[in-house]
């Protein structure tokens, strides 16, 4: 198991925070995803949190599923540019999947997880969709 993981862990507990759900990865870095859901416009948007052996800490956001087909591959990967460009938090990626992700790459200091840094993070992410999300979806599914 990995140690920043039992350090998030213990952070979630400590502060009551129990949405998330984890699952260990047995793999050589000691993954663990710890899973949650932000609710916005009356959805729930899939949320992770990559917590692992190495100094980063990854928050992947799942946007839209299957975005992108060979009539809009151009303009949608122009329009994620241009709001990739002027977003400093996070940015916007298409998985091999054609799924719009958002994501956020953290960095902690040695053999330590800051859950406060995380959670601030969260907490941007949220105010970003409740504000963006519908214009979001609507102009990748256009």
């Amino acid at each position: 198991m990995s140690t920043r993981a039992e350090l998030f862990q213990e952070y979630l507990d400590k502060h009551e925070l129990n949405v998330f759900t984890r699952q260990d990865v047995k793999d050589e870095v000691n993954t663990a995803i710890f899973r949650t859901n932000f609710g916005v416009d009356d959805k729930n948007i899939p949320a992770v949190i990559i917590v692992d052996d190495s100094a980063f800490c990854m928050i992947q956001v799942h946007m839209a599923s299957d975005v992108v087909n060979d009539g809009n591959k151009a303009q949608l990967f122009e329009l994620l540019n241009t709001w990739n460009a002027g977003l400093k938090p996070f940015k916007f990626i298409v998985d091999s999947k054609s799924n719009l992700v958002m994501v956020s790459c953290l960095l902690n200091e040695d053999g330590k997880m800051d859950g406060d840094k995380v959670n601030a993070m969260l907490n941007t992410i949220l105010d970003y969709l409740t504000k963006e999300y519908k214009n979001i979806v609507a102009a990748v599914k256009g």
